[in-house]
């Protein structure tokens, strides 16, 4: 909230050329280390930076509007003054050649002169030519800021992010402007040794792995138990959701079909899911006998991924029966990291393990895993270390031998043995889940196997270690026997999978035994968010004991009863399906629980004894909250105001599952055209998943400069997600609703009570919200409007006491509001103020969303258990099942903080 005269909030129209650049947006060029610095590219991902110098420059000046400076070696900046016209420069790039969207684009420019002010960066038409452009023909200068250069400095280089502007191959025209009446001169493109030019980056291609399913084996004429699964990532180690994989095997020799159209296909095509994974149909090997690699290639991503496959030879009877393939899961024994800069510390008791190249400002942190691996039986044909990830990487991990005599209390990064040779490597790592890289080399046979995990990357690579029981890291080893072998005592029940499943015992275990088997071939592994359907649905194949799918048979898929668990449609924890004609149940559609952790779902089929386990985890759900956010365009943002950038950085980077905007988003008078100059650069990159909420500036209503405009900017701008129960409605809308999350009911409401009908029994939305409290079964509720109740400065207001008095009666339990500018909570208390610790309403005000601060009353108000003043910054909240956490997380490092936890009522 800002209190400002009417005349404040009124504009002028434009008089000269440079006055129609005054409503701009000042970009993240003016916040060092925020929007500019992620922006940056890591020069491992990216491929060397192109130089494209000016290919015509040109100033104009409002004195000599005629006259044409195509040819001068100086460009001018300069506003207008009593003394002096203003002056204007164009340049104009022509981009080609580039492959694909650069990561970043950077202005350069030589300056003659020292200034503080700097320059600014506009776009504009490319209609000129730089012999033809005067004051009177020039092209008209856009309305938005794309770059500012401030405290450039005489005889040397200023450089701007211009990403924004510079978007591919084309022609741009970038136009210097500044708010200075002192002349700013840079080197035109005359100037052969320092011309206007762009340094262009380009991102660096994405990238396609095998993940699962390769190292298989199946008789001739049989289907393979698992299908080919590949991981699509971008160029920083994302994953890349819908984009055609295209999995095709050999044209002639030994090689394999794939399942769809008359009798299979050579290739097949499919389309990533939301983790970036694209399954192949199922594989059948022809009647070639022989080892050969099936391809996975991906639209717009270098390299391809190879899969090995074998087809044995068909059993006869007089021949050498079928070669049995054995899978055995080996979970680490013992696991610790060590670090360079804490050389004789131990680690081997964290539940996390990392790596991290040293360089200098990073320690070198390496691990070291142990595997005992006994009774496997024939020869090993693959063998995959699987490890559960908590980082993204493109650089991802290597795998090493590193034999040695060390235990898992003792090992320091002093003790640590020597690192050998590479045995495999794991690219593309994507966080929260498995990487599988393939070590073959490391495994000849039973005995103990040691690695090392290392990186390139100067950042750590985090992933789960065996104190985490649900995601140990794993070794997955497959033996072929040229003979049916006696099934391998096991210690457990054995288990078929690829992915890793908790055991209480590291002793292998083979997963499909001569008497036929069922594995988890699809869908292990998954998170959600609690309350929502995983991506993908479960598949186990059903086979004999040579390898023969089995259609028709009955699986039955149990989630467990208690706990973190989920459902099948309708609410059922258990269900059947048959196999299909290639032995594979597919199950429903699977919905996490309410619950949060991870958990098995079992499958199990009548023709053996055997239980397939599939890992899922359900995720509790997390939001972002702040209000009071945006400037008024062409503001410029100072360490006490105009974050709105540094503050969208903060919460992009907590990747919440949704974003609360508390009001006051958009200053001053949340006019569309605001909206889209600074609001949208800056938290409109979190829009689609926000859940918004007006304040006082959106209707207009600032202090006594009134200027009604109904919310028209505010309901445009976020569209029908702001007012869902009046689809359409432009102005005036109703502006309450409410949505579930996970566990919780969240209720939207607006405290602007003069605009909305009132909000007091009888009002509309007080009635509306009797009803929706009524009809809720969530056991937790949030509700969030603008103005707060309480607050320990001016900036609260009674309007909304009836509303808080029906929350309490109902049981709610938290209320977000903004208004005020700082941070503030309240312990729980009733509508009247009066501390309540059983059934009181917990009041959190987040008015630091980067608009400007406030100042706190050096008394504060009744059961205010925390204020964080003077610092701009966001509300993280984890909404678990029957609770929450809280955490203020600022904007600068060293800034206030205030968090904790507490229970529903």
């Amino acid at each position: 909230m800002t209190i400002t005269s009417s005349a404040a909030g009124r504009s002028r129209p434009a008089r000269t050329r440079i006055a129609r650049t005054g409503a701009v947006l000042v970009t993240a060029a003016l916040l060092p280390g925020t929007w500019a610095a992620v922006r940056a590219v890591n020069p491992s991902l990216a491929a060397a930076p192109i130089t494209v110098t000016a290919s015509a420059d040109a100033y104009v000046q409002g004195d000599a509007p005629d006259t044409n400076y195509g040819a001068a070696t100086e460009l001018a900046a300069r506003a207008a003054s009593a003394l002096k016209a203003a002056a204007v420069s164009y340049l104009k790039f022509t981009v080609s050649g580039l492959s694909g969207a650069p990561s970043s684009v950077q202005l350069q420019l030589y300056s003659y002169a020292s200034s503080s002010t700097g320059v600014q960066v506009f776009t504009a038409p490319s209609t000129w030519t730089e012999s033809g452009i005067t004051w009177n023909t020039a092209p008209a200068v856009g309305s938005t800021m794309v770059a500012n250069l401030p405290n450039i400095a005489v005889g040397s280089w200023a450089a701007a992010d211009v990403s924004s502007a510079v978007t591919g191959n084309g022609t741009y025209t970038l136009v210097l402007t500044t708010t200075s009446t002192l002349s700013k001169k840079l080197a035109s493109r005359e100037v052969v040794a320092t011309p206007p030019r762009l340094v262009i980056t380009e991102a660096a291609p994405g990238a396609v792995a095998a993940t699962s399913g390769s190292g298989q084996a199946a008789p001739v004429g049989t289907a393979f138990a698992a299908p080919l699964s590949a991981t699509v990532t971008d160029g920083s180690g994302a994953p890349v959701p819908n984009t055609p994989v295209t999995f095709t095997a050999p044209s002639s020799g030994a090689s394999a079909t794939f399942a769809g159209g008359s009798g299979g296909s050579g290739a097949a095509t499919v389309n990533t899911d939301a983790a970036g994974v694209a399954q192949s149909p199922a594989l059948t090997a022809n009647a070639v006998a022989g080892s050969y690699q099936v391809t996975a290639t991906a639209s717009g991503s270098a390299g391809s991924a190879g899969f090995g496959l074998t087809n044995g030879s068909a059993p006869t009877a007089t021949a050498t029966p079928t070669p049995t393939t054995t899978t055995y899961s080996v979970k680490v024994a013992a696991d610790a990291s060590v670090r360079s800069d804490l050389p004789d510390s131990n680690f081997g008791a964290d539940y996390v393990l990392g790596s991290e190249a040293g360089s200098a400002s990073t320690p070198t942190i390496n691990s070291y895993l142990r595997f005992p691996v006994t009774g496997l039986s024939g020869t090993v044909s693959s063998a995959t270390l699987q490890v559960y990830t908590y980082a993204t990487s493109s650089l991802g991990l290597v795998v090493s031998a590193a034999p040695g005599a060390w235990t898992e209390s003792g090992l320091t990064f002093t003790t640590a043995p020597p690192i050998g040779a590479v045995v495999g490597k794991g690219p593309n790592i994507v966080v929260n889940t498995w990487a599988s890289i393939d070590v073959t080399p490391a495994v000849t046979g039973s005995g103990t196997v040691e690695l090392a995990v290392t990186t390139t990357r100067t950042g750590n690579n985090k992933f789960a270690a065996r104190e985490s029981a649900a995601t140990p890291p794993t070794l997955v080893i497959t033996t072929t026997t040229a003979t049916p072998s006696p099934t391998p005592t096991p210690s457990t029940t054995p288990t078929a999978s690829t992915t890793p499943t908790p055991s209480t015992t590291p002793t292998p275990t083979p997963t499909e035994p001569p008497g036929g088997g069922i594995a988890a071939t699809g869908g292990s592994g998954q998170s959600a968010l609690a309350g929502t359907t995983f991506a993908a649905p479960l598949a186990a194949t059903v086979t004999t004991s040579n390898g023969v799918p089995v259609s028709g048979a009955a699986v039955t898929f149990a989630a467990p009863a208690t706990g973190p668990t989920g459902s099948f449609p309708g609410g059922a924890g258990t269900i059947t399906v048959s196999t299909d004609a290639v032995g594979v149940a597919v199950s429903p559609p699977f919905t996490a629980g309410p619950a949060a952790g991870s958990y098995p779902v079992t499958a199990t089929t009548g023709s053996t004894t055997q239980t397939a386990a599939f890992t899922l985890t359900n995720t509790d759900p997390t939001i972002v909250a702040t209000g009071d956010i945006a400037c008024t365009a062409g503001s410029t943002p100072t360490s006490t105001s105009c974050a709105q950038v540094a503050t969208s950085e903060v919460a992009l980077s907590l990747h919440p599952d949704a974003v609360l905007p508390l009001g006051d988003n958009q200053y001053d008078l949340g006019a569309l055209s605001a909206f889209q100059a600074v609001y949208d650069p800056s938290w409109g990159r979190l829009s689609q998943i926000s859940r918004p909420i007006p304040g006082n500036h959106e209707y207009g209503y600032i202090g006594t400069a009134i200027q009604p405009t109904g919310g028209a900017g505010y309901f445009s701008y976020f569209g029908d997600r702001s007012h869902p129960l009046q689809p359409g409605c432009t102005s005036q809308c109703t502006s309450w609703y409410s949505w579930d999350i996970g566990s919780w009911h969240m209720i939207a409401l607006d405290s602007q009570c003069g605009v909305v009908g009132g909000c007091n029994p009888g009002n509309p939305q007080y009635q509306w919200l009797l009803a929706d409290l009524n009809a809720t079964t969530k056991r937790c509720v949030l509700a969030y409007w603008h103005i707060p109740l309480f607050s320990s400065s001016q900036d609260h207001q009674p309007d909304m006491q009836s509303i808080y008095q029906l929350l309490y009666t109902k049981g709610a339990d938290v209320v977000l509001s903004a208004h005020a500018h700082f941070y503030e909570r309240f312990g729980p208390q009733d509508a009247a103020g009066n501390a309540d610790p059983t059934k009181g309403i917990s009041e959190l005000i987040v008015g630091s969303g980067g608009k400007s601060f406030f100042s706190i009353r050096a008394t504060a108000s009744a059961n205010s258990v925390a204020r964080i003043p003077n610092t701009f910054g966001v509300l993280r909240m984890t909404l678990s099942d029957g609770g929450y956490g809280w955490n203020f997380v600022p904007v600068n490092a060293g800034g206030g903080t205030d968090s904790g936890s507490a229970s529903c009522h």
